[in-house]
């Protein structure tokens, strides 16, 4: 007690706090006017649940391998090209080449990107129907193709915003952005990483979306958030988190979901916390997804 009462009567000590009254205004300015959401129009029974991507939170997507992460946000790319909302997309684990391919799937509902060459009639029609969006400035995509540190992707962002515009960040993954350390580091580090891009987003008009990877799990599915590899950190400090499954085995063998099909489950949620629990089924028609019931 005799120490926190020195540093307590410092001359130099200065609160960190402010009255009720004080906080009351900004209270009710923010009531006025919240912070602005962008909206998932191509995926409305989601963006219902969610309210869209609020500004200034972070998002955690985490599913298993080969679930569909990156053909999720490039579905998620086409709806904000669709709207004119710009975006800045990370894709360093498949490159940004890929990622475009992917988004050019999503627009056509057949999936360009299998390695197989594509005739010019399939271009030409693209390019007849679509390519207004690809040709514009809706998306900026990162070129970096190998680990980066992360403060150098936050001025990345962060430069983005203020002169492209940028309003939502996908970011494919987090291991990217973590320095290669001793085992016994490894959760310090990822958790000093998530922490600073929460607390960017806590500052600046912009949402981020994070894919992570799962723990491995008996069924290959990601069931809690505290299936997510690393510390419960992240977890505890993200604003939503959201999980990506293809269906249970014995779904499909019972022929109530299509193999094709995938469960966006809402594990966690900043605001409407009354929707946490809840999922909605999507289906992949080579390479777009739609909403089932």
């Amino acid at each position: 007690m005799e120490r926190y009462e020195k540093l307590a009567l410092a001359d130099d000590f200065q609160p960190n706090s402010k009255s009720l009254g004080e906080m009351y205004e900004p209270a009710l300015k923010e009531l006025l006017d919240p912070f602005p959401s962008i909206p998932l129009t191509a995926m409305p029974q989601l963006n219902s649940l969610l309210g869209g991507f609020r500004m200034r939170e972070f998002t955690i997507l985490c599913a298993p391998t080969g679930a569909g992460k990156t053909t999720l946000l490039a579905n998620w790319a086409k709806s904000l090209l669709a709207d004119s909302r710009r975006a800045f997309v990370m894709s360093v684990e498949t490159g940004a080449t890929d990622f475009v391919k992917r988004a050019m799937s999503a627009f056509l509902g057949a999936d360009l990107n299998t390695g197989e060459k594509v005739s010019k009639d399939t271009l030409r029609s693209f390019q007849t129907n679509f390519g207004k969006y690809f040709t514009s400035e809706g998306l900026y995509l990162s070129l970096y193709d190998n680990r980066i540190n992360h403060e150098k992707v936050l001025a990345e962002i962060l430069w983005h915003k203020r002169f492209k515009g940028c309003d939502i960040v996908f970011i494919d993954n987090l291991n990217f952005l973590l320095e290669v350390v001793a085992d016994n580091r490894q959760i310090e580090m990822m958790d000093k990483v998530v922490h600073d891009l929460i607390m960017f987003c806590k500052k600046v008009d912009i949402h981020i979306v994070m894919v992570m990877h799962p723990k491995k799990t008996e069924h290959g599915r990601v069931e809690s958030e505290f299936d997510i590899k690393g510390s419960s950190t992240a977890v505890q400090e993200a604003h939503n988190v959201l999980l990506l499954n293809k269906p249970k085995p014995e779904d499909i063998k019972s022929g109530s979901r299509g193999a094709m099909c995938r469960e966006i489950t809402i594990r966690k949620l900043r605001r409407m916390g009354q929707n946490v629990g809840k999922s909605v089924w999507v289906t992949s028609e080579g390479g777009r997804y739609r909403e089932i019931l």
